[in-house]
């Protein structure tokens, strides 16, 4: 209780009595890929991310956080912009934001935070890029990490299993990799991106900081200090809980969406491989997560900095599919922690949220002035009293070129996927969190499905394809 009033009284207070100095700073941690293998979330046994689990247990942890597209640079851009992906017309990963006409000189997240008197520093994977204008240099006073991930081996050490010629999709085929490194882990880009954010912290700033550190890893290739795989013997790694006839309820859209891949990796006995350099991967971003929180710890600012840790997206690996890139639970969901110091102690939050609504949370969480223009809600509320009433679903879109734009809405109680085509899914979350059986069909549920329709965008911006000058 006296927590809540604690925070009732910052954000009372915020608006009009707090001077710049005083305002909260923002840590916003962002991890690629990241799915709820993580031991708060227990999306799989073995996983052991400590260091994400302890800010767990001082934060507020939502378990239904989504991001607003299961790809990264439409994610991003919708969390960096406050705007749905239905809304910029950024669908894939050549898109860029500013290129489109309306949206050239538009406010981002951190660009706000300046405007209202804040430095902001941003270093690693926050936009699409560390670098160029996928990272948005408008939106930082400096970028101190134009770097990220970890080195690739040699190319005779690359795809040694042999599955690359067998992959339609060359994006993937090219990605699907794994493998133990020489170098250690403070030789890596991302650990060094964590360094750079770590000496941040340690320094005295004359004004309220926005610190983004962007962490590459767990986003495929697997490429790893072999300390990590050694973390997961081969010989007891788990694999995930799979259906083999899983997709046979599936609309044609949706099968399209599940694509091959996993297929040919459990033909090609290659799957406890995979599961295995996706925990060292987990692993190796919870140990970079880990410095800057440690870092922070120590420091002066360790009081009055809110820290945002979040996912861009889901990631399946093997429960469905492989990768990403489908409107699923596990090509959606993400892990998203909030701490506010003296105010959040190591609750749980079950609404489901949207990403997208991290830009008018962090706004309202600061004491800055509302910025109408924005697609995305503050769940301030939720962050308060987890437990409290939240009437909202969570919206992802997703749109492959070569099949127009589709959405799921996400609510308590159900996760409906809307195809272009008309092709539907509809999964009782409670009783089918493996969303096994369709229930789309069912004509029991057909007011179900007509609420949840309601929320889906009724207008979809034409697919922005990029200028990739």
């Amino acid at each position: 209780m006296k927590s809540r009033i604690l925070f009732l009284l910052l954000v009372i207070v915020s608006s009009s009595l707090w001077a710049d100095e005083q305002r909260p700073n923002v840590l916003l941690i962002s991890v690629d890929d990241l799915n709820d293998w993580v031991g708060c979330l227990g999306g799989h046994s073995q996983a052991k991310t400590p260091n994400i689990d302890h800010l767990a247990e001082r934060g507020v942890l939502f378990e239904q956080a989504y991001g607003p597209a299961p790809l990264c640079n439409p994610s991003r851009t919708s969390i960096m912009t406050g705007l749905l992906p239905s809304t910029t017309g950024v669908y894939g990963n050549r898109a860029w934001f500013r290129d489109i006409p309306k949206l050239k000189d538009w406010v981002t997240l951190p660009q706000y935070f300046r405007k209202h008197g804040y430095i902001a520093w941003g270093g690693g994977k926050i936009f699409h890029q560390p670098f160029g204008k996928f990272s948005d240099p408008l939106s930082w006073d400096k970028q101190y990490s134009k770097q990220m991930g970890t080195p690739f081996p040699p190319k005779e050490k690359r795809h040694l299993h042999g599955m690359r010629p067998k992959f339609a999709n060359e994006i993937l085929g090219r990605l699907i990799d794994w493998g133990p490194l020489e170098q250690k882990t403070e030789q890596t880009n991302d650990w060094k991106t964590a360094d750079k954010a770590a000496q941040f912290l340690k320094q005295d700033h004359q004004k309220p900081f926005f610190l983004a550190c962007g962490i590459y890893h767990p986003h495929l290739p697997w490429y790893l200090p072999k300390k990590y795989f050694d973390m997961y013997p081969l010989d007891s790694i788990e694999l995930p809980e799979h259906k083999e006839d899983d997709l046979n309820d599936l609309p044609p859209t949706g099968l399209r969406m599940a694509g091959k891949e996993l297929k040919i990796i459990q033909e090609s006995g290659e799957w406890k491989n995979a599961v295995q350099g996706r925990l060292a991967s987990g692993s190796f971003a919870d140990d970079c997560v880990g410095h800057v929180l440690k870092a922070l710890e120590s420091s002066r600012h360790r009081d009055n900095t809110i820290v945002i840790l979040w996912g861009d997206h889901g990631y399946d690996i093997g429960e469905k599919k492989i990768a990403k890139s489908a409107l699923w639970q596990q090509t959606a969901r993400t892990p998203l922690i909030v701490r506010i110091p003296g105010v959040t102690s190591g609750t749980r939050c079950k609404s489901p949220v949207s990403l997208v609504d991290l830009y008018p949370t962090l706004i309202e969480l600061c004491g800055l002035p509302v910025n109408e223009s924005l697609d995305g809600r503050s769940i301030a509320k939720l962050v308060r009293e987890p437990a409290a009433n939240w009437p909202y679903p969570a919206v992802i879109t997703h749109s492959p070129f070569w099949h127009g734009v589709n959405h799921a809405v996400r609510s308590k109680e159900y996760h409906y996927i809307h195809y272009r085509d008309g092709g539907e899914e509809l999964y009782d979350a409670a009783r089918d969190p493996h969303q096994w059986n369709n229930l789309a069909t069912d004509p029991k549920l057909a007011k179900v499905k007509a609420s949840l329709k309601k929320w889906l965008p009724t207008k979809n911006a034409p697919h922005f394809r990029g200028n990739q000058k």
